[in-house]
């Protein structure tokens, strides 16, 4: 909308900071949070059953890999494939299936009634929290070219019913040929797309016969990670190796900072300022850290995933009348047999009841083999 008041309506920053602010709303705790997302790959490379799986998952409340979900209705928008198709595949991942999961095969494009659709759908289904639409393609202008204007007019539109509901959509979308050394630069369209939605999530391949693949995460409200998939054949999943190869990364100085402090001590409560003057006393930090009394609570922020996966660090905030704390807690093997907690309560909405433990099986067939399989059936029947 545009404002076509004379005056801009401003804010100062002590204002600013003194806002009570709510924290982000995650549908996949650290890794989904509400807004609008891309989720690119290769034709045939597994997008449709990571999504499919997706949406069960999270109308069930289980787990996906290591990240719980927050339990919510789910919208799967199928534009590539019938009803019978979508039986088969969701029989294959689930045994039951989750009445909070809808599917729909056919759906108006964002000239038309797309928007209104959704609407009515977010009414009659208020508890929905993630949107699947599969493919993007199919609910553009066919006649609009892919310019940076036109790309980022269609987006938009997507993207203002995502903040309006305070839901995650996620839009399955296309790789395009030429390779880049960053897989979000792969992502078809103009800069348009990418810099309009809120994440991006390229599931690419080293080579097409694989069964391994990994899954590059980008976004405004999570941090950049590597997650390392491989594709089972039964159940059809994407089962979760680990995260990619930090070796030849640079450790971030907060990550080296903090591992080294809590190396010397249990825990640690208090300010930014504090936790601050704290490092700089024990000469943990130097100038050319970069960390300052100002910034370092969003250093930590940054990077709380790998301060819980790969250091065992785990970090939650408190707003107090007094102050904003930062607790810390280093979980040992005998820390974690005492009651310390998992994992950092760091918001209401990341807090939800979690799945089972995902299962360990054999390496298997590549998700292509798998769906030429498919279709090969199909044909035959």
């Amino acid at each position: 909308m545009i404002d076509n008041s004379t005056t801009l309506s401003v804010i100062d920053g002590e204002s600013l900071l003194a806002l009570d602010v709510d924290p982000p709303k995650f549908i996949v705790a650290k890794l989904i949070p509400a807004g609008l997302h891309l989720l690119a790959g290769s034709p045939k490379i597994g997008k449709s059953w990571l999504t499919l799986w997706l949406c069960h998952q999270v109308s069930v409340g289980a787990k996906v890999w290591e990240f719980d979900t927050q339990k919510c209705g789910a919208l799967y928008i199928s534009l590539e494939d019938t009803q019978n198709r979508l039986n088969l595949r969701l029989s294959r991942i689930a045994e039951h299936g989750s009445k909070d999961t809808k599917f729909a095969t056919s759906a108006g494009n964002l000239t038309g009634n797309l928007i209104i659709q959704l609407e009515s759908h977010m009414k009659a289904y208020p508890d929905t929290g993630l949107i699947v639409i599969d493919t993007f393609q199919r609910i553009r202008d066919i006649e609009s070219e892919s310019t940076y204007a036109n790309d980022y007019r269609e987006i938009i539109k997507i993207k203002a019913l995502a903040d309006k509901f305070n839901i995650a959509i996620l839009l399955v979308h296309h790789l395009r040929k030429a390779p880049d050394s960053d897989p979000i630069n792969m992502v078809s369209g103009s800069t348009g797309l990418s810099g309009a939605v809120d994440s991006i999530y390229v599931l690419e391949k080293e080579k097409r016969v694989e069964n391994t693949a990994t899954l590059y995460v980008t976004g405004r409200d999570i941090e950049d990670m590597q997650i390392l998939l491989e594709f089972e054949r039964e159940p059809p999943v994407w089962k979760f190796l680990g995260y990619g190869d930090k070796k030849e990364q640079k450790e971030e100085p907060i990550i080296t900072a903090l591992h080294a402090f809590l190396a010397e001590r249990a825990d640690f409560t208090g300010t930014a300022s504090e936790l601050f003057a704290a490092l700089r006393e024990s000469e943990i930090i130097a100038d050319s850290s970069g960390i300052t009394a100002n910034n370092i609570k969003r250093k930590i922020t940054d990077n709380l995933l790998t301060l819980e996966k790969s250091h065992s660090i785990l970090v939650s905030f408190e707003r107090t009348k007094a102050a904003r704390l930062i607790s810390m807690v280093r979980v040992t093997d005998d820390s974690a047999s005492t009651g310390v907690p998992s994992s950092p309560e760091l918001s209401p909405d990341e807090k939800d009841d979690s799945g089972a433990a995902e299962g360990v099986s054999e390496k298997h067939l590549s998700p292509v083999t798998d769906e030429q399989e498919f279709e090969e059936n199909q044909e035959s029947e």
